[in-house]
Protein backbone atom coordinates (compact mmCIF):
# COMPACT_ATOMS: atom_id res chain seq x y z
CA UNK A 1 0.00 0.00 0.00
CA UNK A 2 0.93 3.50 -0.62
CA UNK A 3 1.10 6.34 1.04
CA UNK A 4 -0.03 9.00 -1.23
CA UNK A 5 -0.23 11.99 1.42
CA UNK A 6 3.79 11.23 1.90
CA UNK A 7 4.64 11.72 -1.35
CA UNK A 8 4.93 15.62 -2.10
CA UNK A 9 7.19 15.87 0.82
CA UNK A 10 9.39 12.86 -0.19
CA UNK A 11 9.38 13.90 -4.18
CA UNK A 12 10.19 17.96 -3.08
CA UNK A 13 12.83 17.21 -0.44
CA UNK A 14 14.62 14.80 -3.54
CA UNK A 15 17.02 17.64 -4.81
CA UNK A 16 17.35 15.06 -8.30
CA UNK A 17 13.49 14.71 -8.43
CA UNK A 18 13.57 18.82 -8.19
CA UNK A 19 16.24 19.50 -10.46
CA UNK A 20 14.24 17.22 -13.63
CA UNK A 21 11.51 18.39 -12.70
CA UNK A 22 12.38 22.61 -13.06
CA UNK A 23 9.45 24.17 -14.71
CA UNK A 24 7.34 21.25 -14.97
CA UNK A 25 3.64 22.00 -14.32
CA UNK A 26 1.40 19.23 -14.94
CA UNK A 27 -1.60 16.78 -13.77
CA UNK A 28 -0.34 13.03 -13.62
CA UNK A 29 -2.68 10.18 -13.08
CA UNK A 30 -1.10 7.22 -11.78
CA UNK A 31 -3.52 3.98 -12.06
CA UNK A 32 -2.84 1.27 -9.71
CA UNK A 33 -5.43 -1.65 -10.55
CA UNK A 34 -8.49 -0.55 -10.14
CA UNK A 35 -7.67 2.73 -8.10
CA UNK A 36 -6.43 6.50 -9.74
CA UNK A 37 -4.56 9.16 -8.21
CA UNK A 38 -4.04 12.56 -9.08
CA UNK A 39 -0.39 13.89 -8.29
CA UNK A 40 -0.10 17.60 -9.75
CA UNK A 41 3.07 18.97 -10.24
CA UNK A 42 3.45 23.09 -10.20
CA UNK A 43 6.57 24.36 -11.22
CA UNK A 44 8.58 21.70 -10.68
CA UNK A 45 7.05 20.87 -7.09
CA UNK A 46 4.76 18.02 -6.10
CA UNK A 47 1.34 20.49 -5.01
CA UNK A 48 -0.61 17.55 -4.06
CA UNK A 49 -1.61 14.03 -4.49
CA UNK A 50 -4.99 12.64 -3.69
CA UNK A 51 -7.24 9.69 -5.32
CA UNK A 52 -9.18 10.87 -8.10
CA UNK A 53 -11.38 8.93 -10.89
CA UNK A 54 -9.90 6.37 -13.62
CA UNK A 55 -11.28 8.97 -16.05
CA UNK A 56 -9.88 11.70 -14.92
CA UNK A 57 -8.74 14.46 -16.87
CA UNK A 58 -4.18 14.56 -16.98
CA UNK A 59 -1.73 15.18 -18.94
CA UNK A 60 0.49 11.87 -18.40
CA UNK A 61 -0.49 9.04 -16.96
CA UNK A 62 0.98 5.43 -15.63
CA UNK A 63 -1.03 2.23 -15.77
CA UNK A 64 -0.93 -1.13 -14.33
CA UNK A 65 -1.96 -3.71 -12.80
CA UNK A 66 -1.34 -4.15 -9.34
CA UNK A 67 0.57 -6.54 -10.04
CA UNK A 68 3.00 -4.77 -11.99
CA UNK A 69 3.55 -1.31 -9.51
CA UNK A 70 4.68 -3.34 -7.17
CA UNK A 71 7.56 -4.71 -9.44
CA UNK A 72 8.55 -1.12 -10.11
CA UNK A 73 8.12 0.10 -6.76
CA UNK A 74 10.61 -2.48 -5.93
CA UNK A 75 13.71 -1.40 -3.79
CA UNK A 76 15.75 -3.23 -6.68
CA UNK A 77 13.11 -3.87 -9.56
CA UNK A 78 13.73 -6.52 -11.79
CA UNK A 79 14.76 -6.25 -15.10
CA UNK A 80 12.46 -4.22 -17.63
CA UNK A 81 10.78 -3.41 -14.66
CA UNK A 82 13.69 -0.44 -13.69
CA UNK A 83 12.75 1.77 -16.45
CA UNK A 84 9.19 2.62 -17.31
CA UNK A 85 10.48 2.44 -20.94
CA UNK A 86 11.46 -1.82 -20.67
CA UNK A 87 8.10 -2.13 -17.95
CA UNK A 88 5.70 -0.84 -21.11
CA UNK A 89 7.57 -2.72 -23.82
CA UNK A 90 7.86 -5.95 -21.59
CA UNK A 91 4.79 -5.68 -19.02
CA UNK A 92 1.64 -4.28 -18.64
CA UNK A 93 2.86 -0.95 -18.13
CA UNK A 94 0.76 1.81 -19.79
CA UNK A 95 1.74 5.17 -21.15
CA UNK A 96 0.00 7.85 -23.40
CA UNK A 97 1.20 6.94 -26.77
CA UNK A 98 3.08 9.55 -27.68
CA UNK A 99 5.96 9.83 -26.02
CA UNK A 100 6.36 13.42 -26.66
CA UNK A 101 3.56 14.20 -24.00
CA UNK A 102 6.15 13.02 -21.40
CA UNK A 103 9.79 13.06 -22.86
CA UNK A 104 10.93 16.45 -21.21
CA UNK A 105 10.04 15.74 -18.03
CA UNK A 106 10.64 11.41 -18.29
CA UNK A 107 13.51 11.97 -15.84
CA UNK A 108 11.31 13.78 -12.97
CA UNK A 109 8.75 10.96 -14.14
CA UNK A 110 11.23 7.98 -13.34
CA UNK A 111 12.57 9.86 -10.30
CA UNK A 112 8.76 10.35 -9.05
CA UNK A 113 8.38 6.45 -9.06
CA UNK A 114 11.68 6.31 -6.91
CA UNK A 115 9.76 8.77 -4.06
CA UNK A 116 6.50 6.95 -4.39
CA UNK A 117 8.65 3.63 -3.83
CA UNK A 118 10.19 4.97 -0.43
CA UNK A 119 6.11 5.89 0.30
CA UNK A 120 5.15 2.31 0.43
CA UNK A 121 4.50 0.75 3.68
CA UNK A 122 7.89 -1.17 5.11
CA UNK A 123 9.72 0.87 2.53
CA UNK A 124 9.42 3.66 5.23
Amino acid sequence: MIAWNELPGRANQDPEFRYAARFWTATLRFDVGSASYRVRVENGAVAEAAPCAPSAACDVFVSAPESDWRELLAPTPRPFYQDLYGAQVHHGVRLPEDPVTYAAYYPALRRLLRALAACQEGAR
